[in-house]
């Protein structure tokens, strides 16, 4: 099940932010650049109409042929990537944005380069920034979300995920080279589907992939914003720290 699961998140055909973008918003503006070090390709901060309201929107970019995929490094942001991010937040705080985030990553990118420009600070700086929001956030799982990279755009007030989608502390493979078990028994292990994440409560809506999938998933996103923007800013951020305790409160 799980090997079926990953041909679909990991092919070609799969669905992209850029397209879930370009069907929810109109005049969508693209910021670029950390105003440090760089501008990294492999995520989209920028901001558009959505339902007659501006929503910072932060995308993922996975890639679907080889070369996008090696200019994307894959989908695993750097640190420029996760400080462009909050470039982004910044400006959602500002003028009172709704931020959605479209996640289909392997991580954070987790090489030498990525080390020495401070990758671990930059996860943890967006991770604090997310919590602490006063705006309504929402993240979207498209395909896979694992580690720290992946939590960073999730500390969120509500948790969508397609229903071939993953969240995870670590890959699949990582989780069996650490267990040395079968890769149908991971998810009996360490909960990371869609429908086991509904289960426990950390995700709060899994969406069908049938057709009609951009449709799917505008009315989603529209209904959840629009319960959202009821909260007052205590709420907002109260409720973001207390989704993840109930979680771990289940394993204690």
């Amino acid at each position: 099940m799980l090997e079926e699961q990953l041909k679909k998140i990991r092919g070609a055909q799969r669905i992209s932010a850029a397209e879930v973008i370009d069907h929810l918003t109109t005049d969508f503006f693209t910021i670029h650049g950390d105003r440090l070090q760089a501008d990294d390709p492999a995520v989209t901060v920028g901001y558009g109409r959505f339902k007659q309201q501006t929503v910072l929107f932060v995308g993922v970019n996975r890639g679907a042929t080889l070369k996008q995929r090696l200019d994307y490094h894959f989908g695993a942001l750097s640190p420029a990537g996760y400080r462009k991010v909050s470039r982004g937040l910044v400006q959602a705080e500002k003028f009172g944005w709704p931020v959605i985030t479209l996640i289909n990553m392997p991580g954070a990118a987790a090489d030498v380069a990525a080390e020495l420009n401070g990758q671990s600070q930059a996860l943890a700086a967006t991770i604090s920034q997310m919590g602490r929001l006063t705006v309504p956030n929402i993240a979207l799982f498209l395909g896979e979300g694992e580690s720290g990279g992946a939590l960073a755009l999730a500390n969120c007030n509500r948790i969508l995920m397609l229903e071939n989608s993953l969240y995870s502390v670590a890959s699949p493979e990582a989780v069996q080279a650490i267990l040395k078990g079968e890769p149908q028994e991971l998810t009996q292990y360490l909960p990371m589907t869609a429908d086991q994440l509904v289960k426990l409560g950390l995700v709060d809506q899994m969406i069908s992939e049938a057709e009609q999938l951009l449709p799917r998933i505008e009315h989603a996103l529209q209904q959840q914003l629009k319960e959202l923007q009821t909260w007052s800013v205590a709420q907002l951020q109260q409720q973001r720290t207390e989704k993840y305790l109930a979680v771990l409160a289940q394993f204690n």
